[in-house]
């Protein structure tokens, strides 16, 4: 188990799959950043001073996270405030479930055709983000110890993982919709 938790190949994985969630959920929020503010708001957490700031901030920080975890000399640094960011978002969405607001918008993954509204599942997800972060910025990532084949397989592995986590939060966004099967009786056509 240790020589798994220390291999080098894994905290590569870890380390792109992390900058990978942080980069599909900043890029929506650049290119929608007036919903995004609304988002913010909508958590009634910060001072309405500091919303706008904060949300014009936020996907910023989560590029540069992204682009940073994927430089060696940058990678413990933007893996900590990555964790802190997740954490952050723990705690927001928490405190909006513990409040029965359930119904806002997660803001996680922005996308225009659905609404992941919140719950335990987002706050957990956010934790296990942050615990994937801390274990990038604990684990030391020697580049010149991975083989090419390694290399490959953790590039794979967690373009794969980021699309799996991308669905969810799409299946998760969908609006609730009751389909309604009707049955005709007597027609003999059908």
């Amino acid at each position: 188990m240790d020589s798994m938790v220390n291999d080098p190949t894994v905290a590569m994985f870890a380390s792109l799959f992390v900058a990978l969630v942080l980069a599909a959920a900043a890029i929506p929020k650049l290119r929608n950043q007036d919903e995004f503010l609304g988002v913010v708001a909508n958590y009634k957490l910060l001072p309405g001073f500091l919303v706008a700031p904060f949300a014009k901030l936020l996907p910023w920080l989560e590029l540069g996270c992204a682009a940073a975890l994927l430089v060696p000399s940058l990678r413990v640094v933007a893996a900590c405030v990555a964790a802190a960011l997740f954490m952050l978002f723990s705690f927001a969405i928490a405190v909006n479930v513990g409040r029965g607001r359930t119904h806002i918008d997660c803001g996680c993954v922005r996308r225009p055709t659905s609404m992941s509204r919140i719950g335990m599942f987002h706050v957990l997800r956010a934790l296990a983000l942050a615990g994937m972060s801390l274990y990038v910025a604990a684990v030391p990532l020697e580049i010149s110890g991975i083989s090419i084949e390694s290399a490959l397989t953790a590039l794979a592995s967690a373009v794969m993982l980021s699309l799996i986590y991308m669905a969810a939060d799409l299946m998760v966004g969908f609006p609730a919709t009751k389909h309604k099967l009707e049955i005709y009786k007597g027609n003999s056509n059908d």
